[in-house]
C-alpha cells in the first residue's frame, strides 16, 4: 500500500511537472505570436511611410518568430523588392508559394514581380547597324 501511495505522489508530480512544462511553451508561443503580430504591424507602418529597409527587419524578425506564415513571407519578398534586392523577393516569393500555392496575395505580387523581373534581367535588344549608318560613321574619321 505505501508502494501504491508513493507511485501515485510520483505520477502525481510528474503530470503537474508537464502540465507546467505544457503551459510555458504554450505562453512562449503566444508571446511569440503576439510580438510577431507588433512587428508586422510596426513594418506595415514603415512600409506605407517608404521606409522599406525598417519594414523588411520588422517582415524578418515576425518570420523568425513564426516561421513559414505566407502573409509574412509575400511582405518579406515586397519589401526585398523595393529594396531592389530582386534575387531575394524571388526566393522569397516561391518559397511563400511553396508553403502555400492557392494564397492570392502571393500570387497576385509574384506574377506582378516576374513580369519586372524578368524585363530587369533580359539582356537589352541589340540594335543592328543599317549599311547607311555604318557608312556615315566611316565618313566622319
Amino acid at each position: 500500500m505505501v508502494r501504491t501511495r508513493r507511485w501515485k505522489i510520483k505520477m502525481g508530480a510528474a503530470f503537474v511537472l508537464a502540465s507546467m512544462c505544457a503551459a510555458s511553451v504554450a505562453t512562449a508561443g503566444d508571446s511569440a505570436k503576439k510580438e510577431a503580430s507588433e512587428d508586422m504591424k510596426w513594418g506595415y507602418k514603415a512600409a506605407r511611410r517608404g521606409y522599406w529597409q525598417e519594414a523588411l527587419v520588422r517582415f524578418q524578425h515576425a518570420n523568425e518568430l513564426t516561421p513559414d506564415q505566407p502573409r509574412i513571407l509575400n511582405n518579406i519578398a515586397v519589401a526585398q523588392e523595393a529594396n531592389g534586392r530582386y534575387e531575394e523577393a524571388l526566393l522569397t516569393y516561391q518559397t511563400g508559394l511553396s508553403i502555400a500555392p492557392g494564397d492570392r496575395a502571393l500570387q497576385r505580387n509574384y506574377v506582378r514581380f516576374q513580369e519586372f523581373y524578368s524585363s530587369f534581367v533580359a539582356p537589352p535588344p541589340e540594335i543592328e547597324e543599317t549599311e547607311d549608318e555604318g557608312a556615315e560613321d566611316a565618313a566622319s574619321q
